[in-house]
């Protein structure tokens, strides 16, 4: 029976946390950035079989499939925001 100390017992939990960072998948309704496009996008569904998800534009539009995306961080949510209120704001 070995005996585990702290270093041993942070290195699992260090090794349990970026499998989890990497194990993200879009949930619906989510803001995520295009990489490809630098674009902004609400996730309106996934593909069960290829995991390939399906964005549209926050304030409504056309979707298209990202190649590569990421979550998007504070920065990403208020250009979305900006966006959408700008676009509010030119109707009349």
């Amino acid at each position: 029976m070995s005996r585990e100390g702290p270093f041993t017992q942070l290195c699992l939990f260090g090794g349990i946390l970026e499998e989890e960072v990497d194990a993200w998948v879009p949930q619906p309704l989510e803001l995520v950035v295009d990489t490809e496009r630098d674009q902004v996008g609400v996730v309106v569904g996934r593909d069960a079989g290829t995991g390939r998800i399906t964005l549209r534009p926050p304030e409504g539009g056309r979707v298209w499939h990202p190649a590569k995306c990421r979550r998007a961080n504070a920065m990403d949510r208020l250009r979305a925001r900006v966006i959408q209120q700008n676009r509010e704001g030119r109707r009349w």
